[in-house]
């Protein structure tokens, strides 16, 4: 038997945009610049519809 090897898939751009928004998002918290709860909540709701179309 001959031995397999599995590659690591390469990150989608998605995964990409993600990690860029999280890394933005503590720059943010540790500058001192944060959202309001209700813009939080309005940015979350975004990206839930945004995350939805792509599955689609």
């Amino acid at each position: 038997m001959s031995a397999t090897t599995i590659k690591k898939p390469a990150a989608s751009t998605g995964s990409k945009h993600l990690f860029q928004e999280l890394d933005r998002g503590i720059d943010d918290m540790e500058a001192g610049r944060e959202m309001s709860i209700e813009d939080a909540f309005i940015k979350i709701e975004e990206l839930r519809k945004i995350r939805k179309s792509e599955r689609i």
